[in-house]
């Protein structure tokens, strides 16, 4: 077997970094919007609609008396599941 030299290991590697910079966008992942189906089926998964109400439930057994209504909204509105990560706008 015969050794590589190190002038031939580094042009070997510059072509191959001028391959990969000129390759464009990766394609591993992709942006995928989801259907209604799909949704649906996420939400019968994670039994979403159930656990959100009981978290929208706890926070405004939190937040009291101290907070008018739309106070309590707002920050319902800026939280998610911490489970699933589905907002918890929908669910007041």
């Amino acid at each position: 077997m015969e050794r590589l030299s190190r002038r031939t290991l580094m042009t070997a590697m510059a072509g191959a970094g001028v391959v990969l910079g000129t390759a464009g966008r990766a394609f591993a992942f992709s942006e995928d919007i989801p259907t209604v189906r799909t949704l649906a089926l996420h939400d019968n998964a994670c039994g979403a609609t159930a656990s959100h109400k009981e978290l929208v439930a706890e926070v405004e057994r939190v937040l009291g008396d101290q907070y008018t209504e739309a106070e309590k909204r707002r920050v319902i509105a800026t939280m998610t599941c911490p489970i699933c990560g589905c907002p918890l706008s929908g669910f007041f």
